[in-house]
């Protein structure tokens, strides 16, 4: 039993009859099952004693089940965290397990819920889940900021959001991360903020220096 569990979540597990911190999709599982089994419904033509029975085993079950829910809901979705195995990138847990197998030839730490990995020259994202959310099609991307992550496609920058689908066609010789609804960015030799519904203010006073990203 993990150390950081305490004695009323310990039980909550036992009462559904699985190991402490068990998935929560076994513990809806069992939940689900553990309800049919004791279900008031069932014993409506028995004896008083075991209709009453029933009910508190039904009331018991739900107090499990929400306790365990509750704490689910307490805490907080770690992102996998990205582990360089020689040959080939991956993501392990806080733990060291290994979460999504190493197959990238460079991987990059989440950001909102999403990680920028390359794969034979091209860039693209995963979920925490190692799903490829974005395919791998870009020269060079930086990751999701508020929403759209710039991308590089046939040697100009734009903007997509997490589906894949440019927001902001490309067009831009640099482009960076969106902060506070506007970006920086370079189209030729001018230089301005973009805003995301794609119009952008050029600066004329400003330099040549190249923008972080």
């Amino acid at each position: 039993m993990p150390p950081s569990i305490d004695e009323d979540l310990r039980k909550a597990y036992e009462t559904l009859d699985i190991p402490p911190n068990a998935p929560l999709d076994e513990v809806r599982a069992s939940f689900r099952d553990l309800m049919k089994v004791w279900h008031p419904d069932r014993y409506q033509q028995e004896s008083e004693r075991l209709r009453l029975r029933a009910e508190e085993q039904v009331k018991r079950i739900t107090r499990a089940y929400d306790r365990i829910m509750e704490g689910a809901a307490l805490e907080p979705e770690t992102d996998p965290v990205r582990m360089d195995f020689g040959a080939r990138w991956g993501y392990i847990d806080a733990n060291g397990k290994t979460v999504i197998e190493p197959q990238f030839d460079e991987a990059r730490p989440f950001v909102a819920g999403l990680a920028a990995v390359r794969i034979d020259y091209k860039w693209g994202f995963v979920n925490r889940e190692g799903q490829l959310q974005v395919t791998p099609l870009y020269e060079d991307c930086a990751d999701f900021s508020e929403g759209l992550a710039a991308v590089k496609w046939y040697g100009r920058w734009g903007y997509i959001d997490p589906s894949g689908t440019f927001v902001i066609m490309p067009k831009f010789q640099e482009a960076a991360p969106f902060h506070g609804g506007v970006a920086d960015i370079r189209l030729g030799a001018r230089r301005g903020r973009l805003a995301r519904h794609g119009e952008v203010h050029f600066d004329p006073t400003a330099s040549g220096v190249r923008l972080e990203s």
